[in-house]
């Protein structure tokens, strides 16, 4: 959840810049989870299938809509979607949600796809390119890490030159619109939250 703001803070800025910018994926997603926390099983499907057309390969989008549609009663719909997460999350090396997709479909006493164990995410393709994590395509790498952190570190090794020049236009909305000072704590852990997300670099677990 935002740091920075409430829910229907945060719900006014999102609608804004989805109204903004019809392509915005973080703005749908980020609209898909408000509803969904919300309660708001109709428009957060909405949403969510919305960031699906945007990003296919977004492994937490597949997770939340897969929730809903456990929750409107579509139990074969939601198989389908949380299986089909679980394999793109496994791929991506986000092993947060492909854990817990597997263990909401156990909860359902479903059987979950238990993928290879095969790391894809910075696995060089040919020479200066690598498979990028988020958009799965064989793009450029970065040259060099972005932050002297070990986000950057994470960003460097599973994030190519095309994703992270979408980022860095995305920011610039995502700044303008919670008017975020980077100099101060909050304005970093906000402007760092948004990041992680647009990029799907989520924190390992299990």
């Amino acid at each position: 959840m935002d740091p920075s703001t409430q829910p229907s803070d945060r719900l006014a800025a999102f609608l804004k810049m989805a109204e903004a910018d019809p392509t915005n994926e973080l703005a749908h997603f980020s609209l898909g989870k408000i509803y969904f926390e919300g309660r708001d099983f109709a428009r957060a499907e909405t949403s969510l299938r919305r960031t699906l057309e945007l990003n296919p390969r977004h492994s937490v989008a597949h997770r939340i809509l897969g929730q809903v549609l456990m929750e409107t009663g579509r139990r074969d719909d939601a198989i389908e979607v949380l299986r089909r997460g679980v394999g793109l999350a496994h791929e991506k090396g986000e092993f947060q949600p492909r854990n817990q997709m597997q263990e909401i479909l156990r909860s359902m006493g479903v059987i979950p796809p238990d993928p290879a164990r095969n790391e894809v995410g910075a696995k060089p393709t040919s020479a200066g390119s690598f498979l990028c994590g988020r958009c799965g395509k064989s793009n450029p790498a970065l040259d060099e890490a972005p932050f002297d952190s070990d986000l950057g570190q994470r960003i460097l090794k599973s994030i190519c030159q095309s994703c992270w020049r979408e980022w860095i236009a995305m920011s610039i909305k995502v700044i303008n619109e919670y008017r975020l000072n980077l100099a101060t704590d909050q304005g970093s852990k906000v402007f760092d939250f948004h990041m992680k997300e647009f990029l799907g670099i989520h924190d390992e677990a299990g």
